[in-house]
């Protein structure tokens, strides 16, 4: 079954894997990004979330789930001191972020869960119609999301106050 599935995947499935597997590695390393960039890779992980849910389940009560987990990440994440390791350089208008393998490891659980989710989709499976795996999904979704939110929160918050960190 394993086989029939790869089978059947588009190509770009397998590109997009790629690349994100290349942005994910290149978040491990400590390196200097310009303010505008460091704002993109959130946004981008951010679009393709709420296209999981909105692709998946429509424009219903999954996108509400998504939003709920969203805020909850929100609520809990600008509070982990794990996501300050950023120093902005007001000289060069960049940040300096220390490299971690929590970004692949996010971008990832999103890829895999967009991925099972196409395919239940894709072999019209019942449990993609029952509410609680709709509502349990989108939260998964709106949690997930929620991560790179904050990032985009912190380094805004760290750049606006002018200060090398919090």
């Amino acid at each position: 079954m394993v086989l029939a599935i790869l089978a059947h995947t588009p190509v770009w499935v397998f590109l997009l894997f790629g690349v994100l597997l290349i942005l994910g590695w290149m978040q491990s390393r400590d390196r200097k990004v310009s303010y505008v960039r460091a704002f993109i890779l959130p946004c981008m992980m951010i679009i393709f979330s709420i296209y999981g849910v909105a692709s998946a389940f429509g424009m219903s009560i999954g996108i509400v789930a998504w939003s709920v987990g969203m805020m909850a990440m929100m609520a809990l994440g600008i509070r982990i001191r794990a996501f300050y390791n950023v120093v902005f350089m007001a000289e060069y208008n960049a940040f300096a972020i220390k490299g971690s393998w929590l970004w692949l490891t996010l971008m990832m659980v999103i890829f895999w869960l967009k991925f099972a989710v196409g395919v239940a989709l894709a072999r019209e499976l019942a449990i993609v119609t029952e509410l609680w795996f709709i509502l349990s999904v989108s939260l998964c979704y709106g949690l997930l999301s929620g991560i790179f939110l904050v990032r985009m929160v912190i380094l805004w918050k760290i750049k606006s106050l002018h200060i090398k960190t919090i």
